[in-house]
């Protein structure tokens, strides 16, 4: 009977047997304080771990941020020096480029005086007397020069009447302008055959002693002037005439 009894206690149709820990609950929480103290030490030892690997802390970061922000700081200031300098530099620039352009202003002022002063004296020079061979009208000067870039073209004549002049001379002056373009050779006549009449008035002579006369002409576009022949009339006869190459 025992024997039987003690085969179905070992058997699979055996009952459940239910094992309760007999610890006590301050225990119990002494080793669930110890757990989680361990866990939390084990999340530090990580995050050391993690932050020595990984690159500095926010600490690191923060400093370095505020770094970064004063070099920002000095680089902007000495932008701004910089530029105020630049700022200064360019003024001064500025500055002597519109006292260099006042200086050439002058020198082309100067330079276009002393043209007039030796234009003058030659004026006047050729007023000294004929020599005792030269009688009635001579050319004394002829000049022909660009006024700009373009074709227009102005003439200055002095003419004068040597000898003992006992009365007016009264005339007209025509003048043939040879010029090239285009490989071809033309001649421009002034006054033009319909030039107005205060044009043509221009070339009117009526003077005892001397007269000067001073015109402009425009030749084609492309035209290059190489002489000029001037001819002076009186009645409709030529009285003198005088080529000047150019």
């Amino acid at each position: 009977m025992r024997l039987k009894l003690l085969m179905r206690n070992m058997s699979v149709s055996a009952p459940r047997v239910t094992v309760r820990s007999t610890l006590p609950w301050p225990l119990r929480a002494l080793l669930a304080f110890i757990t989680v103290a361990l866990a939390m030490a084990a999340g530090v030892v990580v995050y050391e771990y993690g932050r020595d690997f990984a690159g500095p802390d926010r600490r690191d970061l923060v400093e370095h941020n505020e770094q970064l922000a004063d070099q920002l700081h000095q680089t902007a200031a000495e932008r701004d020096r910089t530029s105020a300098l630049a700022n200064a530099y360019e003024g001064e620039l500025k500055v002597e480029r519109a006292a260099q352009e006042q200086l050439a202003q002058q020198v082309r002022s100067l330079e276009d005086e002393n043209t007039r002063l030796k234009e003058d004296l030659a004026f006047y020079d050729s007023l000294l007397p004929a020599g005792k061979g030269d009688k009635g009208v001579v050319i004394r000067s002829f000049r022909l020069q660009a006024e700009d870039e373009t074709q227009r073209m102005r003439f200055r004549l002095l003419i004068q009447q040597s000898g003992k002049a006992d009365r007016d001379f009264v005339g007209s002056v025509q003048m043939e302008v040879r010029f090239t373009r285009d490989g071809g050779s033309f001649i421009y006549e002034l006054p033009e055959a319909d030039a107005s009449a205060e044009r043509g008035k221009a070339f009117e002579l009526s003077f005892r002693h001397y007269q000067r006369l001073e015109g402009s002409f425009t030749l084609p576009a492309g035209a290059v002037a190489r002489s000029v022949l001037v001819r002076v009339l009186a009645s409709g006869e030529t009285q003198t005439q005088q080529s000047f190459t150019l």
